[in-house]
């Protein structure tokens, strides 16, 4: 694991990098005219961390439901982070029914699932603008891509508009590029148009160079995010270091998601300090009744935990 010290050197530098695409964004337009970025492209993309790291550009930011757009003071709604999270083996349909209506409720960004309960989810959150997650290749990564493939299939026609999947870890440890791409690649095909693909690196894990490189090969392959855990491998959760090597390597273009280990507030604000812009956690209900329905503003919010914060204001997700 990467030192605190050097963790915070790279959010500076992914900090300093948005702040140059968003300055250039910002010149751009002819005088008198307003901006207006394209909800599915970043600003500044090609230009960001992602060009430094040599990763190509061209990939669709993740859309976030109509009821997800930033409040007028340039702050996303707490609820907006959150993937309402329960995927126990033990869970009830009396808790998956919980989950969804406190989702609702609060209007948090998606449920995540275990497949058998996407359809029970899918009914429950009907016209809410909540999306419905599951997760596929679940916890350990570690079935044949053709498997992963049939998951995502099943779960898209049952009602699944997201897909949390896991990369086949043991082959991003012995450096199996291809195949790692192959597999991620091959649910990115078969959720084309239906869902948008997350994909979980067990980053606890992961030496931070496999950080940076399967995440990097995540983006090329066509995800729409990448994400920290499971939260069930025995390595651990989620970090701001790690969060932060994530987003330095897809840039502004792709969606982070921070899971494992999220219990309170200051867990929140330190990975969406780090550059996340979803979490994955049961905790969401805290988050809502420690913030209320509005985030503070962010660089305020983070100033006291000695975090910068790379706020992607020009980025739907």
């Amino acid at each position: 694991m990467i030192s605190r010290a050097a963790a915070e050197e790279l959010a500076r530098r992914i900090a300093a990098e948005f702040a140059r695409a968003r300055s250039g964004a910002a010149a751009a337009p002819a005088s008198g005219s307003k901006a207006t970025p394209s909800p599915r492209t970043s600003a500044g993309a090609g230009n960001g961390p992602s060009a430094s790291l040599g990763v190509g550009s061209g990939h669709a930011a993740p859309v976030a439901p109509a009821s997800a757009k930033p409040s007028e003071n340039g702050d996303k709604p707490i609820g907006r982070y959150v993937d309402h999270t329960l995927l126990r083996a033990t869970a009830t349909s009396a808790e998956i029914v919980k989950l969804c209506r406190e989702a609702r409720a609060h209007a948090f960004a998606a449920v995540c699932v275990n497949p058998v309960w996407v359809e029970l989810a899918a009914k429950e959150l009907a016209g809410s603008g909540v999306a419905v997650a599951s997760v596929i290749g679940f916890p350990l990564g570690a079935n044949t891509t053709e498997v992963k493939v049939h998951e995502a299939k099943d779960a898209l026609a049952r009602g699944a508009t997201e897909l949390d999947m896991v990369a086949q870890i043991g082959k991003i440890k012995e450096g199996d590029w291809p195949g790692v791409e192959r597999d991620i690649r091959a649910v990115v095909q078969a959720a084309r148009g239906r869902a948008l693909v997350k994909v979980i690196l067990e980053t606890a894990a992961l030496e931070p160079m496999e950080i940076i490189k399967a995440a990097a090969l995540s983006r090329e392959a066509g995800a729409d995010y990448v994400k920290t855990s499971s939260g069930f491998h025995p390595a651990g959760g989620a970090t701001a270091e790690a969060v932060a090597l994530l987003r330095l390597a897809v840039g502004a273009e792709l969606g982070v998601k921070a899971a494992g280990g999220i219990r309170n507030c200051e867990d929140a604000l330190r990975m969406i300090a780090a550059g996340a812009t979803r979490l994955g956690t049961s905790a969401g209900i805290e988050l809502v009744n420690c913030y209320g329905h509005l985030a503070p503003p962010i660089d305020a919010a983070v100033h006291r935990l000695g975090y910068r914060a790379p706020i992607l204001s020009a980025v739907a997700y």
